[in-house]
């Protein structure tokens, strides 16, 4: 059973419904439609040296994630990407298939795709001052829909000098994104290198001034500079503390990998993102600083993260794409709005086929999800129902809400994504950090009235900075961070929140 939003011309409204009503009521399975994951993975400077010995780790990640279309990047040449096709993905399926390979640049990207459900149309370079960008087209078989898949490998390193080089590589993307038409479906994907969200190559990547625009799915989530303890479920890079093989090492602490899509893909029809479907493979959001295969990973068991930990430096990252997505349940409308300290949740169905109900989910960043409520839905029915829900939570901050909608045979779809609004702050306030003393860990609240450039550090009794948990421009709310004492003595401390020109101090106690 699957949702959709409808919203059709009267003309063909009348035939359309017909035809779909027909099909429905026959089999669902008469629609064209599939789900596909896209993954996305620095394969270390592959072979290397190491390559025999990286190789089996490879084949265990990609046996546990089972990608539709593989990008790979960090491969040295054609010869290379011909190794880790015979040495790894002949030996992962048969049914993988492979695009053409272009020498570029330093290290270049190759794609491999599940022959059954895609065909390959071409492998385009958009060449900048540093690594070309690649430009691979697919379409599907079973829909034709065709899918746009960005390569990039950014310039590394921190410093100004290295930013703008970045920046300079996302012109030379946007400006053949730009030319596109507004209905093409496209993603960009890779290391992109990146340290924080106000860093200009992001900033021009999700730049609404022209069509070619990318959207980061989790943009409301990593406001500031994504190295530090806050934002460790969203880390991609080290998964190792120390040196071998070549590559980084320092821990989990830096979102370097990304996938970010274009607006037409983040809408109903066609290709769809599947809500909550984004994944850093692997990191389970407990191991900033650390090896991620120290035990225990609550994301995967302990031999998917030995494999990551050995295979490269970057994990994998990858989302879920729905193509073609029918109609057995169809939703007409989906909304929330908050209600004093509750949130009112209301849904429309204009048709039902063996619907035994809805869940309700709820997250704070669109990507983890909790369910908070079930509602029974109407079996088969032809006449619209509504229904609602209320959610009784004294949560301020933005919330997103879905449904799961749960066939009587156990299968299950989402619907789309509701975002409520937070409460609006009328003042500029930073809390008390709460616990006070703490060890090793203490919460940290404020919230700021409208928008503005906020930092919030942490500095010894010196003065001297020890942490910087958020730097970059937010907007108007309420806000949560996690403070990890971490290598620092115990004693005083001093967190200081700067708002445009307004500051607050206040003073914490780590006792170790």
């Amino acid at each position: 059973m699957f949702f959709s939003f409808t919203n059709y011309g009267d003309d063909f409204l009348q035939y359309f419904n017909s035809v779909i009503l027909l099909a429905v009521l026959c089999t669902a399975t008469s629609f064209p439609q599939f789900t596909a994951k896209v993954m996305t993975y620095n394969v270390l400077n592959y072979p290397g040296s190491s390559g025999p010995e990286r190789n089996p780790y490879f084949k265990t990640i990609l046996n546990a994630t089972n990608p539709d279309i593989l990008v790979v990047g960090e491969i040295a040449d054609e010869d290379d990407f011909n190794t880790f096709r015979d040495s790894v993905i002949k030996k992962v399926s048969s049914d993988y298939a492979w695009g053409t390979f272009k020498n570029g640049r330093d290290s270049d990207h190759g794609i491999f795709y599940k022959s059954s459900k895609f065909n390959f149309i071409s492998n385009d370079t958009i060449s900048t001052a540093l690594r070309v960008i690649n430009q691979f087209t697919v379409s599907s078989k079973l829909t034709h829909d065709t899918l746009i898949i960005y390569a990039v490998h950014l310039k590394a390193s921190s410093g100004g000098d290295n930013e703008l080089l970045r920046a300079a590589e996302v012109d030379s993307l946007r400006k053949v994104t730009n030319k596109l038409h507004s209905g093409a479906n496209f993603l960009v994907l890779g290391d992109f290198n990146i340290y924080k969200s106000s860093e200009a190559a992001y900033t021009k990547l999700i730049s609404t001034d022209a069509s070619g625009y990318f959207i980061d799915y989790l943009k409301d989530s990593i406001a500031g500079t994504w190295n530090n303890v806050a934002y460790s479920r969203y880390h991609t890079q080290s998964p190792r503390t120390r040196s071998f093989q070549g590559g980084a090492t320092g821990g989990m602490d830096d979102r370097f990998d990304m996938i970010l899509m274009s607006p037409k893909i983040m809408e109903n029809g066609g290709i769809t993102f599947v809500p909550g479907s984004y994944t850093a493979y692997g990191n389970d959001g407990n191991h900033y600083n650390d090896s991620i295969n120290r035990t225990p990973n609550t994301a995967v068991g302990q031999t998917i993260a030995d494999a990551i930990h050995y295979s490269s430096d970057h994990i994998p990252v990858y989302v879920n794409l729905s193509f073609d997505t029918p109609l057995p349940v169809e939703l007409v409308s989906f909304t929330g709005a908050r209600a004093g300290e509750a949130v009112n949740l209301k849904w429309q169905t204009a048709t039902e086929i063996n619907n035994m109900g809805f869940e309700i989910e709820r997250s704070q960043d669109a990507l983890f999800w909790s369910k908070i409520g079930f509602v029974e839905g109407n079996n088969t029915t032809n006449s619209p129902k509504y229904y609602s829900f209320v959610d009784k939570t004294r949560a301020k901050e933005k919330l997103y809400y879905r449904l799961k909608q749960i066939d009587n045979d156990g299968t299950s779809e989402y619907s789309n994504v509701v975002e409520v609004a937070e409460v609006m702050p009328k003042n500029f306030i930073l809390s008390q950090n709460f616990p006070n003393p703490f060890n090793p860990t203490t919460t940290i609240e404020y919230s700021i009235p409208e928008q503005g450039y906020v930092t919030l550090k942490v500095y010894d009794m010196t003065g001297s900075e020890v942490a910087n948990l958020v730097e970059g421009v937010m907007e108007s709310g309420f806000y949560s961070i996690n403070f990890a004492a971490l290598n620092i003595a115990g004693g005083n401390y001093l967190y200081k929140l700067v708002w445009n020109n307004s500051v607050i101090v206040k003073k914490m106690l780590y006792l170790p």
